[in-house]
């Protein structure tokens, strides 16, 4: 018999195996292959779904009944997202069918040494021949499909790379062949690499023939299976998968030789499974096995089996939410560890000889019922923390990439179910900082459910104000793997009012998640981008609402620019020069306004980008308080804050902003947050361009949670953050107003006269107990002001001594409470405001930043 029937009936065998694993099968079964390209006419019957889902219209799907692969159309320029780049040719999805679950980024066939920009060259190929692949749309249904694409031309050596799969197949064929096209020897190096990032494991098994990459909790792993070859692998972002030839992943190809690199690719529902397969595919006898784990309610959702011979731990799997766990074994005698939330584990011996079913009961949890609503009895987004008491552990629900993540509970309508280990609980609940939080202890029994009644009030009176975050991530980004939809309901349940979608460089949506949980009425949104170019500190600009182009590359975002200046250009000039905001993140703002390479001399810096910016990252916001020339003050880190103080002075208009920059769930979103001034106070009624203008506008207070309002009057005027106010006699009064939660406080109010500190406007609670209170209210009073020219004014409330606390987390909870407003711009001369010139002690190399008023100190 050939090679090829050999590996044919393998293959069969493999296939059936496969098709004993799958829990549930589609309706209508699938004979052979397909292969289809993405179009309108294809998306929604071909697309696979999964956290990490890149494809677009054009690339080519190839699938059977087991399993789903995507291969990126090989044009330039094709990246899947951010990190994952340069993508043409390459696996950029990978699921079985049922249940589809992409947990994928990439599998780079070469490691990115050769690139695939020439579509026209695709041929396909099944019994009969070889053909080339048609444009428009089209589905190709054969026993057995071969997809081929050749490098670009690299010196002396031809490069093709193809993809195979055929009816009942588990795992995709993917082969690269290699000619020498010289009359000398060239070296070629074996290896591919596999983006599949964060909460992956990475091991080799099988006597090193087999490369897994593990994702427990999101219940995918991927096998990388070589006959001939032992594979070792290394790195962190972006594994390195070697083939070794002897003790080196090498071969010398002499003049005109041929060679053939060949692995199986495939995925699978848990590392166990993977094994199993992998065992297949080198002709061993495996066993279908599936536990089932149940408590007195019925199933275990999520269980966790690992699986032991003798001492040696051979792996471990999650199970659904059925609480069934799917694998295969060779026959033997082993050990499970079988455990689900909120149970204690239970060791049980487990004899393979032929295909096993085994049903595991565990000891029922402890269920805590919860109810969390307004004062009224609506029921209210809310993030529930769990700390154990008295030996009771603190649970780890999941990673910082899930829904539900560590020891938080977030819950979109405030009504949860929670199952917990029997014993004692610390139960924080809490809404954002408009609302008290409540903290209370409850003791849980297994098997007898417990309710939790909690009623939040709102008791920070932000009418004419709304809360938002400019600058959020998740797994879309590419620089993460948090769940999109952990995202949503991070903002959503820290009271975030309004919040664009501002993945790295591609233009997305919140809205089918908000649809989905059904709270599209509780925050108001749209589609943006951060475009991420180099120099980290300068070229990450936001952006605002933007239109959204689904199914094409980065959803029709705008390219990245290494000149940061064409960047912001480009991106305030897109879409038709429409109105949006655009932000500066994180920017070092000295290199901005004077100082290009940072070398502590002039020369121009990227000034020109500042005419595009509607408003600057100014946080962190603490070093706000701190005075030049102290220890204190050398030792902040790029003092954003500061230096926009002296933009300020120098006559830049820009307000300043704060945003979370989340990546992860774990108390990411929350943690900085604006005040915006909004005509309506219902975030479903939110146009995203009012806030834009309010924004640009720098109606806007920045806070990481106390509230603080300003506003000045002179006669019969008023003004607040972001306004003009004429004082021609230089007498006005500026009321203050800081509002507070139950789990923050302030003892501090600053008034800052053109960035200096007042000392006649420098309120403390241990030297002027009188003006603060200790109820929500933390502050209240109006203070007259004499000035003597034009002044910008800008108002500070902290709390010195004091940290954010719990409810935050661990990151935000750490710093000190803090809100800043954005400038009243006070005329006293009646010739309109004038900046002063200013630096405050603080000297930039301005000599070549032409057009700037500076008083040098």
């Amino acid at each position: 018999m050939s090679n090829m029937g050999r590996r044919r009936i393998a293959w069969v065998w493999v296939g059936a195996f496969v098709a004993a694993l799958a829990v549930v099968r589609s309706g209508a079964e699938l004979c052979g292959a397909e292969l289809a390209r993405l179009t309108a006419a294809t998306w929604n019957e071909f697309v696979p779904a999964g956290k990490e889902r890149d494809c677009i219209l054009g690339d080519l799907v190839l699938r059977n009944d087991r399993i789903t692969a995507v291969i990126a159309q090989p044009v330039a320029g094709r990246n899947a997202n951010m990190t994952v780049r340069n993508v043409g040719w390459c696996v950029i999805d990978l699921t079985q069918r049922l249940p589809a679950n992409d947990q994928l980024s990439a599998f780079y066939p070469g490691s990115l040494r050769y690139s695939f920009t020439r579509p026209e060259a695709i041929r396909w190929e099944d019994e009969q021949g070889a053909y080339p692949l048609e444009a428009g749309d089209f589905v190709l249904r054969r026993p057995r499909i071969t997809v081929s694409c050749p490098a670009d031309p690299v010196q002396g050596l031809e490069v093709t790379v193809r993809y195979t799969l055929a009816d009942g197949d588990a795992a995709l064929l993917v082969e690269t062949l290699f000619r020498n096209t010289t009359d000398q020897p060239v070296e070629v190096e074996l290896s591919d690499t596999v983006r599949a990032d964060r909460t992956f494991q990475f091991s080799t098994a099988l006597d090193e023939n087999l490369f897994l990459a593990d994702d427990e909790f999101f219940r995918q792993t991927y096998g990388i299976f070589s006959a001939e070859h032992k594979v070792k692998h290394s790195g962190g972002r972006g594994v390195v998968v070697q083939y070794l030839s002897g003790a080196e992943a090498k071969i010398q190809l002499a003049p005109g030789e041929k060679r053939v690199l060949a692995r199986q690719l495939y995925p699978a529902a848990n590392k166990l499974q993977a094994l199993a397969i992998g065992r297949l595919l080198r002709g061993e006898s495996v066993h279908r096995v599936e536990v089932v784990i149940t408590d007195p309610r019925g199933a275990v959702a999520a269980p966790r089996v690992e699986l032991y011979q003798g001492d040696a731990l051979l792996g471990a799997a999650r199970g659904d939410a059925e609480g069934r766990v799917v694998f295969g074994l060779p026959s033997g005698e082993y050990r499970m560890v079988v455990s689900g939330l909120g149970r204690p584990a239970s060791s049980q011996s487990l004899a393979v000889s032929g295909d096993t079913s085994v049903r595991v009961g565990l000891e029922p949890a402890a269920l805590l019922i919860g109810r969390v609503t307004d004062t009224q009895g609506n029921f209210i987004p809310c993030k529930v923390q769990f700390q154990g008491l008295e030996g009771t552990p603190t649970p780890d629900f999941g990673p910082d990439t899930a829904v539900t993540v560590r020891n938080l509970k977030y819950s979109a309508t405030g009504r949860f179910r929670q199952e917990l280990l029997p014993g004692k609980y610390r139960v924080l609940v809490s809404y954002g900082p408009e609302y008290h939080a409540h903290v209370q202890t409850v003791e849980l029994q297994a098997g007898q459910p417990a309710r939790l009644e909690v009623q939040l009030e709102r008791c920070v009176d932000t009418r004419g104000w709304i809360s938002a975050d400019f600058h959020s991530h998740s797994s879309p980004s590419g620089d993460n793997t948090c769940s999109q939809r952990a995202r949503v309901l991070n903002l959503l349940c820290e009271h975030i009012e309004f919040a664009p979608c501002t993945e790295h460089n591609r233009i997305d949506t919140y809205v089918p998640h908000l649809r989905a949980l059904g709270v599209e009425h509780l925050m108001g949104t749209c589609s943006g981008i951060e475009l991420t170019g180099a120099l980290g500190s300068v070229n990450h600009q936001n952006a605002f609402p933007l239109r959204m182009r689904p199914r094409i590359q980065d959803n029709g975002a705008p390219l990245t620019d290494a000149n940061p200046v064409a960047q912001i250009a480009r991106l305030a000039m897109w879409d038709g020069q429409s109105e949006k905001l655009v932000q500066c993140n994180h920017p070092d703002l000295v290199q901005i306004l004077a100082d290009r390479d940072k070398d502590g001399k002039g020369d121009g810096g990227f000034f020109d980008m500042v005419q595009y910016m509607d408003v600057i990252e100014v946080h962190p916001l603490q070093p706000i308080l701190l005075v030049p020339g102290t220890e204190a003050f050398q030792a902040a880190q790029r003092n954003t804050i500061f230096h926009w103080l002296q933009m300020l002075n120098l006559g830049f208009r820009i307000p300043g902003v704060v945003n979370t920059d989340a990546h992860y769930s774990f108390h990411g979103s929350g943690g900085l947050r604006n005040f915006v001034r909004s005509t309506t106070d219902d975030p479903s009624r939110i146009d995203p361009l009012e806030v834009v203008r309010a924004a640009a506008g720098g109606h806007l207070v920045m806070s990481n949670g106390p509230f603080l309002e300003v506003t000045a009057r002179s006669g019969d005027q008023a003004a607040g953050p972001g306004d003009d106010l004429a004082a021609p006699d230089g007498q006005l009064e500026l009321h203050i107003r800081v509002q507070c939660p139950n789990w923050l406080d302030i003892n501090r109010v600053q008034i800052l006269a053109n960035g200096r500190q007042m000392a006649e406007g420098n309120f403390t609670r241990r030297q002027h107990p009188e003006r603060f209170g200790d109820g929500v209210v933390k502050f209240e009073q109006s203070i007259p002001l004499q000035l003597s020219h034009d002044t910008h004014l800008v108002v500070v409330a902290a709390g010195e001594g004091l940290t954010v606390g719990e409810v935050m987390g661990p990151q935000w909870g750490s710093q000190m409470p803090i809100a800043v407003a954005n400038p009243i711009f006070v005329d006293v001369d009646g010739n309109g405001f004038r900046a002063n010139g200013d630096l405050l002690d603080v000297p930039l190399p301005l000599d070549q930043t032409p057009g700037i008023p500076v008083r040098q100190p």
